[in-house]
């Protein structure tokens, strides 16, 4: 078993997660063009498109209604 950081097994799993099945999102803030505050979704908006990996304003109230009506 190779070794890797917290991140980068974070990195990993929303990888796979998003090209495993195509109705996982990612909705945060700074996560999509920055990869997020410990950079763990680095990379990912490039890949995926920016349709599933989205920055959302500093309004948690918003990404919670985002988040209610998306499920």
């Amino acid at each position: 078993m190779t070794q890797q950081t917290l991140v980068g097994a974070i990195t990993s799993t929303l990888d796979q997660a998003l090209a495993s099945d195509p109705d996982v999102i990612i909705l945060g803030e700074d996560v999509g063009l920055n990869g997020g505050v410990f950079r763990a979704t680095d990379g990912l908006q490039a890949k995926h498109g920016s349709d599933r990996v989205v920055d959302t304003p500093l309004d948690e109230s918003g990404i919670m209604g985002t988040a209610i009506g998306l499920a």
